[in-house]
């Protein structure tokens, strides 16, 4: 494994634990508080300073059906000068009939693409492989909400919105530069029978959001959005699971932009963080295994593969992708069951570390 995962996950991860001992855990509190600073090195983005605070709450103290409400904020700035500030709720009441989220943003990204081409064209300079990596930055600001509701058994159904407004700047003439504008309505659809929603141990969720942007209603291009995920869990003890997870994201339409394409590793599959593997279609499977091992001290291992491509004629394909990985954690709030860790992964010719609040896949 790289090095510098090694070493950032020596000096960083006890300052996770001492960050979070100041937080009284034993009992309940009317708002309780998870803080990560994170200080780390990203391959594609340099070296990152930024935090995570998110505060869990109960709506109405006499609900004791309803899980603890969430406010998170983000904040990150690296070394080649992308930012990203960020805040998000989720909120869960009615003794948990209704189910909603709502998020606001700002954006100033730095990346790269990887563009195949079967021969050089002048001025792109040195090839590598079948194509080579463009730089780009892209400034987004967002805005979306989502509201569910409970209709029979555990299935929520809802509707969600979103507004972006995003402009992306190719390091390279050949590529024209986009400035969209997108409105997006869709529906959440989501059947939870886990036993916990921030640290499940056993049971099983299924989600499909959908969201439509259509020219005819204000956005630059029309094409559509699908997201699906299933997640299991067996429990095999008090203090170990594993988790089996199936999750989709596709793009289909007319006029699909850069930024409404998908990118292995964005969200979802550990291992990738170079943005190389981009796609209208995103698809993957994996396993975790989740174990407490000593009071509040757990870890978990990983491990899947994934695909991209644009059709599966053959267009823009990825091949199978491979992803192996492990972390710490550590339960910094006992009483609502939340755990903070550190993940790190290797992908094919990649690999990536993550900090969280919370586990995989909860959102």
């Amino acid at each position: 494994m790289n090095f510098k995962i090694i070493l950032v996950v020596i000096l960083v991860f006890p300052l996770l634990l001492q960050a979070q001992s100041k937080i009284p855990t034993e009992k309940k509190k009317n708002v309780n508080f998870a803080f990560i600073p994170i200080i780390t090195y990203n391959r594609s983005f340099g070296m990152q300073f930024g935090a995570l605070v998110n505060a869990y709450f109960d709506l109405n103290k006499n609900d004791t059906i309803s899980p603890a409400s969430t406010v998170n904020l983000v904040g990150n700035i690296f070394t080649n000068k992308t930012l990203f500030v960020g805040i998000f709720n989720k909120l869960y009441f009615d003794r948990d009939h209704w189910r909603t989220k709502f998020g606001v943003g700002y954006g100033d990204i730095r990346f790269q693409t990887y563009f195949d081409f079967d021969d050089v064209l002048p001025g792109l300079g040195v090839r590598e492989e079948n194509g080579q990596f463009i730089d780009y930055q892209t400034k987004v600001l967002f805005l979306y909400g989502e509201a569910a509701r409970l209709i029979v058994g555990r299935l929520y159904l809802g509707l969600r919105l979103v507004y972006s407004d995003l402009t992306t700047e190719f390091d390279t003439e050949f590529i024209p530069n986009e400035y969209v504008k997108l409105f997006g309505f869709g529906i959440v659809s989501e059947y939870d029978i886990r036993d916990n929603v921030f640290t499940p141990y056993k049971g099983m969720n299924a989600r499909i959001r959908t969201f439509s942007f259509l020219e005819s209603l204000g956005s630059s291009n029309t094409y559509h959005k699908i997201n699906f995920e299933y997640n299991k869990y067996f429990p095999l003890s008090d203090e170990s699971t594993i988790l089996a997870r199936f999750y989709g994201m596709v793009s289909v339409g007319s006029s699909i932009p850069f930024v409404g394409q998908n990118v292995i590793g964005r969200d979802d599959l550990r291992g990738y963080s170079d943005g190389k593997y981009r796609a209208n279609q995103v698809y993957d499977i994996q396993g975790e295994y989740r174990w407490t091992f000593y009071k509040k001290f757990g870890m978990v291992a990983f491990g899947g593969f994934a695909l991209a491509t644009d059709d599966f004629s053959g267009t823009n394909y990825s091949g199978i992708l491979p992803a192996i990985g492990a972390g710490l954690r550590y339960k910094a709030i006992p009483s609502r069951n939340i755990n903070i860790g550190i993940d790190a992964a290797v992908g094919k010719g990649d690999w990536g570390l993550y900090f969280r609040i919370g586990e995989a896949f909860t959102r």
